[in-house]
């Protein structure tokens, strides 16, 4: 089978919608199946695996965008159209899958100008709904050219269900388990007893950093023996680093995208925290999970699908900075707790390995292509097995 694979976000962009397409891109390649990345210029991606870069077709220059409380990306370009109807032409995909369809530019295009079945996979929740009130009538088009429709989660599929008159089908986002359980504790710096409380994610506006630092400002108080260590980049990052106060510049660190470090800057922490306003799943609680870390997350909808609140992670309402700081000084005050949270996340995130989600994904497309009267090259799938599940519109 060959897929064409269209997405705004992708090395060196962080995010989930990144983490997905990359990790499918290589479980494609260990199954032998072929496939293009079309995305935009950005920097060029560093600590990722070469077979994967030689994979990428760039498409107009990608720049940033701000929306939904988070920076994007949007592509730019002279004769973006004509690029991609050519390179559909030349590619000749079986079939192609957009990721995030109903945000410019590529996907836009990609839809336009498709020459094989559509398969698009709905990353995000939003509270803002001025883009799709303004385009409703071109989006809903869009929307109906598209055969299969994924979302990642049960919350992210009720959120778009609300602008899109659509059925959605289940298949969560996956996790590279093996890889993140083998983060070394290499990073001598941090490896001298104090107790490490890591950020992972993007420093956006509506991941929860700004309340956490402040928290930080409270524990580091009652446990000088703490420090903060935040891996992730993107444009607002200067911002994040002005709200650290004099008293605390020794004792947080910002360590930016840590591409191939990632790991083990998790291997490094006692305590991971991330506790965003809104998200529709949740991979960086996966890649702790995977890692077996005491995990502090946002009492979202979304998370509570894949954590249990005292359990697996402690549960906290976002931008409440009393609340979070109270979890972690009870993380910081029970050695038991904080051991069995992060046995029982490991436990439990083996449902989300790559290899499992990359199935899901291929019986998918075979799905798709015989509902569209093609015939898949690969026959080795029974229609949808009991991983996806189908969200049928109550409207019907």
């Amino acid at each position: 089978m060959k897929i064409g694979i269209v997405t705004e976000y992708f090395y060196p962009t962080l995010g989930g919608i990144t983490e997905n397409i990359y990790h499918f891109a290589l479980n494609l390649l260990r199954r032998g199946h072929k496939f293009k990345i079309i995305t935009g210029r950005g920097k060029s991606p560093e600590g990722i695996d070469p077979r994967v870069l030689s994979k990428i077709i760039y498409v107009g220059k990608s720049v940033p965008t701000f929306f939904n409380g988070s920076c994007g990306r949007v592509s730019v370009g002279v004769g973006l159209c004509k690029k991609m109807s050519k390179i559909f032409e030349r590619e000749r995909f079986d079939i192609i899958h957009l990721h995030s369809p109903m945000y410019p530019t590529l996907t836009y295009i990609a839809n336009m100008r498709a020459n094989a079945p559509l398969v698009a996979t709905y990353h995000t929740c939003t509270d803002n709904t001025l883009l799709y009130s303004l385009a409703h009538v071109p989006l809903r088009n869009m929307a109906q050219r598209i055969a299969g429709h994924i979302a990642v989660s049960e919350t992210c599929a009720a959120d778009n269900r609300r602008f899109f008159d659509l059925n959605f089908d289940i298949i969560p986002n996956g996790v590279d388990v093996k890889w993140w359980a083998e983060g070394r504790r290499s990073i001598k710096k941090f490896d001298d007893g104090k107790i490490n409380i890591l950020f992972l994610g993007r420093p956006d506006s509506r991941n929860g950093l700004e309340t956490l630092i402040s928290a930080f400002e409270i524990i580091h108080e009652n446990f000088p023996k703490t420090r903060l260590i935040v891996v992730g980049d993107g444009p607002l990052g200067f911002y994040f680093k002005s709200l650290v106060p004099d008293s605390l510049k020794d004792s947080v660190f910002f360590e930016g995208k840590a591409t191939d470090k990632r790991r083990d800057y998790l291997a490094m922490a006692d305590i991971m925290c991330f506790t965003p306003d809104i998200a529709s799943f949740g991979v960086t609680i996966l890649e702790g999970m995977s890692a077996g870390k005491a995990i502090i997350a946002s009492d979202i909808p979304a998370f509570r699908g894949l954590v249990t609140d005292g359990e697996s992670a402690l549960l906290v309402k976002p931008r409440d900075v009393g609340r979070l700081a109270s979890a972690i000084t009870r993380l910081l005050k029970d050695e038991e707790l904080r051991a069995s949270i992060a046995a029982t996340a490991a436990m439990r995130v083996e449902r989300y390995d790559w290899k499992r989600v990359t199935q899901l994904h291929l019986e998918y497309y075979d799905d798709i292509l015989r509902r569209t009267g093609r015939q898949p090259k690969s026959e080795t799938s029974m229609g949808h097995i009991s991983g996806i599940q189908q969200q049928q519109n109550p409207r019907e």
